[in-house]
């Protein structure tokens, strides 16, 4: 009996056992589970897009899902607003006054110090890339003016900066950027509904699943560029021709892409102006005069151009918006060919001799931003869907106006996305714009896939969006390690704790078969005892009655 009860003790003791090692592997996977949840760990960055009039800074954060997918970026957002700032004049001003760019700057990092988590402050990358305006510095002031920032601005944040991060950026990347902010805001990355590229390669061709992308146009103050997909076998050859790699990894062809992308240096629109002004001082000079007849200002609106030799002359404004158009068109003629465009291979060069892709941009789905935006809405309320018709037609009655009936008009909040700058400088800048795109690029004015934006999906897109997301595409290999460590770690545990419970359960098992045969062989025993007993006591009771019988003959 008391073999029995030391049995059962070990029986229930295995029994209990098995389930709080069992708590207790689970216990200790805790952390396990909460490595893998950091899969999807917030994370931030700051750019700051150092233009010709002024610079602004952004503030993103994103998460990644997945190694074979884009990280999911969005604005970090403050009172339903994107957090963004400028500050004006440009960081080219700073030139002659290097010393004074990082505290030029700090008011930006301050903003962006407010809207990002403290513990996260110290793993935010900062970038600050520089765009027309500094490229036109003498090489001296440029580098001084990076070299401060460079060396000043990580004492005066918390966040991230590295030398490497604070630079002047080629007008292609600016390209780049903006194309990859446009085709990321429409999900032409996502892979939902692909189309089939080919890739040629070594061993034949691979077949990569996506998105058809669409072409971008950029007008700035300084600059323009344009930036389209070109097919995996397309022959043409340039420097402006870029391959670019999205995806974190570089066996993946699904975010490769083979893109035409150039610059056009002195081309934006308040350098197109200056180009203006520069031809209409040298008509002036052959009429010996101080005052000149312009078709690119309102009717009667007069402005006094300051010459770098100190002399003035006055623009009066005729308000004829197509002669103006014929004006600025000669700017970029395309028929003013450099001896790289006369080459045999050459089929097709545009404005400022730039070798192009023999492709028909009217065919091509462009997005215009920035000043094509601006020129065709702010005004004109036309941006969207680009018609040549209408925008000539509003233009030329827009322009036609006497310039108090204008400013008659602004009184009366007719134009309330125009300030005065805007519509003093309306009919010039609506007429580069047009001129660039229609003689420049040879879009088609009736049949063409353009359209001018402002924002996609509600979310103003910027070429810092861009610049972000191709910076930070190798971030999902971060998290990949990271969960690669953890299931190595998890398998580690496992391999331990899962023979320990076999053995333990296989020990309760034995102790209970064990437990049970014991008891079956005692209640055997016990059952043959019991029945010895029972016959010994028949017979004794038996054995007495006789006794007594027999007694009772006697008396």
């Amino acid at each position: 009996m008391r073999m029995t009860f030391r049995f059962l003790i070990c029986a229930v003791l295995a029994i209990v056992m098995l389930p709080i090692i069992i708590f207790i592997y689970f216990l200790q996977a805790g952390p396990i589970s909460a490595a893998i949840s950091t899969e999807h760990e917030r994370a931030y960055g700051v750019i700051c897009d150092a233009g010709s009039t002024g610079t602004r800074v952004f503030v993103y954060s994103w998460i990644s899902t997945s190694d074979n997918r884009l990280i999911e970026i969005e604005p970090v957002m403050y009172e339903q607003k994107p957090v963004m700032r400028k500050i004006s004049p440009g960081l080219s001003t700073f030139g002659t006054k290097p010393d004074q760019a990082a505290e030029y700057i700090k008011p930006l990092m301050d903003l962006a110090e407010q809207h990002i988590p403290e513990d996260k402050l110290p793993f935010t990358p900062v970038f600050i890339f520089a765009t027309a305006g500094m490229r036109l510095l003498p090489d001296e002031q440029k580098e001084a003016v990076l070299t401060n920032l460079q060396t000043k601005l990580p004492a005066m944040t918390k966040m991230q900066v590295m030398k490497e991060h604070i630079r002047v950026i080629e007008g292609k990347w600016e390209g780049i950027y903006s194309w990859i902010a446009v085709n990321y805001a429409l999900g032409k990355f996502n892979k939902t509904t692909p189309e089939q590229v080919t890739f040629p390669g070594q061993n034949g061709i691979t077949i990569s699943p996506r998105q058809k992308t669409v072409g971008m146009i950029d007008m700035g103050g300084a600059s323009m560029q344009i930036a389209f997909e070109l097919d995996q076998t397309e022959s043409f050859r340039s420097s402006s021709v870029e391959n670019i790699n999205l995806g974190c990894r570089e066996d993946d062809s699904s975010f490769k892409y083979k893109l035409f992308v150039t610059t056009f240096l002195g081309y934006g629109v308040n350098e197109g102006n200056r180009k203006y002004e520069t031809k209409l001082e040298r008509k002036l000079k052959d009429q010996n005069g101080t005052v000149i007849q312009d078709d690119c200002l309102p009717l009667n609106f007069h402005k006094t151009v300051k010459l770098e030799n100190g002399d003035n002359f006055v623009r009066r404004g005729t308000g004829n918006w197509n002669e103006c158009v014929k004006e600025v068109s000669t700017l970029l003629d395309p028929e003013q060919k450099s001896e790289l465009c006369t080459r045999p291979e050459i089929s097709k060069c545009y404005f400022g001799a730039v070798p192009a892709p023999n492709i028909p941009l009217s065919n091509v789905e462009l997005y215009g931003f920035s000043e094509y935006w601006y020129s065709t809405h702010d005004v004109l309320g036309l941006g969207g869907q680009y018609n040549a018709t209408m925008i000539a037609k509003k233009s030329n009655q827009f322009c036609g106006q006497r310039w108090s009936t204008i400013q008659a008009s602004a009184k009366k909040s007719l134009y309330p996305r125009a300030d005065e700058e805007r519509l003093q400088s309306q009919c010039f800048k609506s007429a580069w714009v047009s001129s660039v795109l229609h003689d420049g690029f040879a879009v088609d004015k009736q049949h063409n896939n353009f359209q001018s934006v402002s924002t996609i999906a509600g979310q103003e897109v910027q070429w810092a969006l861009g610049a972000m997301i191709y910076h930070m595409r190798f971030f999902p290999l971060r998290d990949s390690s990271r969960n690669l460590t953890v299931k190595k770690t998890h398998s580690a545990a496992e391999s331990v704790y899962v023979p320990l419970f076999l053995l333990i359960g296989i020990f309760a098992l034995f102790v209970i078969i064990f437990t049970k045969e014991h008891s079956l062989l005692c209640f055997s025993n016990e059952k043959r005892r019991g029945l010895s007993r029972t016959s010994y006591s028949y017979k004794l009771l038996k054995e007495n009655r006789t006794s007594s019988s027999f007694l009772e003959s006697l008396a």
